[in-house]
């Protein structure tokens, strides 16, 4: 299937491989969610049939500094070549991104809004929006790795990152599930497959090596274990929202804010905003110490990305993004009013 590349190509993706050699010590660093871990396995079967080893790899959330603070263990290992996969780091963390690449080769494959800031866009790629970090892993290894072992991933991480929304990509998902349309997907074979991996990555996180290696066994079976923990507590918050939630009719926004122990802001705005696409929703969940906040409109009338960068803007130890239909920030808890107050604005 075509991507659109806006920037980068697949021949310069495999030039780099090919730059690697044999004394190289490459490094796979990835978004802990499902489309960062397939985008991972899809990399490692890339370089694995092509005679290259993986030294490390590591999953990350987005926030501010991170490639700062991995880059630290990247030299522990002494890592010479890495691969960054669906982070955003070119935006995110831009200082650490620009010093990192003067210091070892980095190659770049992601699918959220460029970095203007950027000058040198070698060894990266960007695609649309809606055309999911792994879904470009993906076709990158096309006539590489064993395409029939691993659609079922592909499939499923087109799932979770709503790229089925794109006409395309639901096209390709019915070329392999038939069944399969925008009203049934949730219960289809990729939307239940991609709900199992999803609730592995919550329960077990800070672990996600761990589901990664049950996900690369194809073992979901040991993931499905824990999946109607997470499902229940989804199901409570779900059915919390009506009481709990704030409604600010002339924005046409719900603000809410969960209570769990589980990392569950993100499920949870997806979740209640396909009730009402047109309506913005803005979720909130005090976790480990921060503020965070997940926003949707599935409609797209609302660039939640957008409205999540500007809610951030200059406020110290804080991050924010996304895309058009899905964003995401993080703030200190003294700076909630001003966040409020920007958003409401």
């Amino acid at each position: 299937m075509e991507l659109n590349y806006i920037k980068g190509s697949r021949e310069e993706f495999f030039n780099f491989v090919d730059s690697i050699g044999l004394y190289g010590k490459v490094g796979i660093v990835s978004h802990i969610d499902l489309d960062g871990l397939a985008s991972a396995v899809f990399l490692e079967e890339i370089l694995k049939e092509k005679g290259i080893k993986i030294d490390y790899i590591d999953f990350t959330d987005i926030r501010k500094d991170m490639v700062k603070e991995i880059s630290v263990k990247l030299k522990e290992k002494g890592i010479t070549k890495v691969f960054f996969c669906d982070l955003g780091i070119d935006s995110i963390d831009f200082e650490g991104f620009k010093e990192l690449r003067e210091e070892m080769d980095v190659f770049l494959i992601d699918h959220h809004p460029m970095n203007e800031e950027v000058k040198n866009w070698n060894n990266i790629i960007k695609t649309d929006s809606q055309d999911c970090s792994a879904m470009t892993c993906f076709f990158l290894g096309e006539g590489i790795i064993d395409s029939e072992k691993w659609t079922w991933l592909n499939c499923a991480a087109i799932f979770s990152d709503f790229s089925y929304k794109e006409k395309k990509n639901l096209e390709y998902l019915q070329s392999v599930y038939p069944d399969v349309n925008y009203e049934n997907i949730s219960s289809t074979t990729p939307g239940i497959n991609s709900r199992i991996i999803a609730s592995g990555l919550v329960y077990y996180q800070g672990n996600e090596k761990y589901v990664y290696d049950l996900v690369k066994e194809r073992n979901l079976e040991k993931l499905k274990e824990v999946h109607q923990i997470i499902e229940d507590e989804v199901d409570r918050l779900v059915n919390e929202f009506g009481e709990k939630s704030k409604f600010y009719q002339e924005r046409k926004l719900y603000f809410y804010e969960i209570d769990t122990k589980f990392n569950l802001v993100s499920a949870i705005t997806t979740l209640v905003s396909k009730m009402k696409p047109e309506y913005t929703f803005v979720f909130m969940q005090r976790w480990k110490g921060i503020l965070k906040f997940s926003a949707r409109n599935q409609s797209g009338s609302v660039d939640v990305g957008a409205l999540m960068k500007k809610c951030v803007d200059g406020l110290s130890d804080a991050s924010g993004g996304g895309h058009k239909m899905a964003g995401s920030s993080k703030i200190q808890e003294k700076d909630k009013e001003i966040f409020m107050k920007r958003l409401l604005e």
